[in-house]
């Protein structure tokens, strides 16, 4: 069979077989095949998760289970949690600055993860002590700020591929597999330090990272776009007509798309979230640990084995489950079980030495807060402007990370203020602040579409 050399681009659908330029490849592009979507996003994530699993968890049990106090975990904790902080900037730098001729997102993308594996192998050869708290955070500042810009990417890149008909599951998908991710790098961290040391769980964790930078590797955004910088393609027209490329523009229809109220609110409510999420990842270790007898590879176990869960939860239910009752609906549900959870925890004081009793709360938190997730996210996700979708849902995703860099910072006060009770006390504060934001959003958009009905 022969093809004309003017045919740029067929697709034999029976074998994935794509003609492109008159040469065969069977390289296939993500913005074609929708179960290829699926499965990019996902073990994108995944690898996202692996150093939020090092970081988040593993490293905080260990320094708990090694004495460190909690102004020392809370400063470790806001440390890795500032760059997360910080996307928004990463948002803009992307929608101004692309090589177009590998897609909008995928030279980000190659690049984050390579400077993710060097970091991590870097901090293995440097090998700082638990009393280093400084160079550990300084490391942690550094991998967790190539991961973001990592994660923007992939943010960006659902953004611009993936349908509207597929976005309540890929978001689904899109936090399930950071949840798998985070408990591949739980468990390999949590298992290796105290086994085999510090800098062979690092090692661990770099080749989990490395193996998913195959993936981006071999695989197009659209047709016809390069592999790598050296090889022949060229940009598709999609991706030339979404690109910003000007500072001005970009910066106006972002702030403008953001300073709505309904926006603002939910903005706020994924805050809160965030606030939660990073008093519980300082609280929990010292509360298993100094309570509860946990060792820190016990508590890493427990902390992968819950995002597990988390994770097949977030792929085959919380998606579902928000695309039915509707985001705003879910996410008040979410924060209403968060209150009742922790009010259930501290009115149980006495049964906090017991492993089920520790390991289901654990277990009932990360699973609550994931899908407040993603349902917050799904909301923001539809409030984006078009134009400036990618910087917009980076924004509102900086915001809830910037909580969570809040919420590790108010360890050492609410500690002084009255222990493990008072932490759980500011969840539960964080969460009805996060009802009440949503809730008013709700009635904002319901005020909004009344109004565009009667006019």
């Amino acid at each position: 069979m022969t093809y004309c050399n003017s045919i740029q681009y067929i697709l034999a659908r029976g074998g994935e077989l794509s003609i492109i330029e008159g040469r065969a490849t069977f390289l296939p592009s993500i913005s074609e095949h929708r179960n290829l979507r699926f499965f990019c996003i996902f073990i994108m994530y995944v690898a996202q998760g692996v150093p939020v699993g090092l970081f988040f968890f593993a490293i905080p049990a260990w320094l708990a289970a090694s004495g460190a106090s909690a102004l020392e975990i809370g400063g470790f904790v806001s440390a890795t949690a500032l760059p997360w902080s910080l996307k928004f900037i990463n948002g803009f730098l992307m929608d101004r600055f692309a090589f177009l001729a590998m897609g909008r997102r995928r030279a980000w993308l190659i690049g984050a993860q390579i400077i993710m594996v060097i970091g991590l192998l870097a901090l293995a050869l440097a090998n700082p002590s638990v009393s280093n708290i400084t160079l550990l955070s300084a490391f942690s500042f550094a991998i967790n700020a190539a991961t973001t810009f990592q994660d923007v990417a992939i943010d960006g890149l659902a953004v611009d591929l993936v349908p509207d008909p597929e976005r309540a599951r890929a978001n689904g998908l899109m936090f399930g597999g950071q949840s798998v991710g985070i408990a591949a790098g739980t468990a390999v961290t949590g298992y290796a330090i105290p086994a085999f040391g510090f800098p062979i769980a690092v090692l661990g964790t770099a080749g989990l990272v490395a193996f998913v930078l195959v993936v981006i590797l071999i695989v197009r955004e659209r047709p016809g776009e390069r592999l790598l910088p050296w090889a022949k393609g060229q940009a598709s027209q999609t991706s030339l007509s979404r690109h910003v490329g000007k500072w001005i523009p970009l910066f106006k229809n972002a702030w403008s798309a953001m300073l709505t109220k309904e926006s603002i609110l939910v903005a706020l409510a994924m805050s809160m979230n965030g606030v939660a999420y990073g008093i519980y990842i300082g609280a929990m270790p010292m509360i298993a640990t100094n309570i509860g007898g946990w060792t820190d590879a016990e508590f890493s176990a427990l902390s992968a084995s819950a995002a597990l869960i988390t994770g097949f939860l977030c792929i085959f239910v919380f998606g579902i489950f928000t695309d039915k009752v509707g985001t705003r609906r879910a996410a008040m549900l979410g924060f209403t079980a968060m209150v009742l959870l922790c009010l259930a925890m501290i009115a149980a004081q006495k049964n906090w030495a017991s492993p089920s009793f520790i390991r289901g709360f654990a277990i009932g938190f990360l699973s609550l807060n994931y899908f407040l997730t993603v349902a917050l996210a799904a909301a923001a996700m539809r409030l984006c402007s078009v134009k400036v979708a990618a910087t917009q849902f980076t924004l509102y995703m900086a915001i809830s990370n910037l909580g969570i860099s809040f919420g590790g910072g108010f360890l050492g006060l609410l500690e002084a203020i009255g222990g493990y009770t008072a932490m759980l006390l500011g969840i539960i504060g964080a969460s009805i602040i996060g009802f009440i934001l949503i809730y008013m959003a709700s009635r904002t958009s319901h005020q909004y579409e009344t109004n565009e009905l009667s006019r």
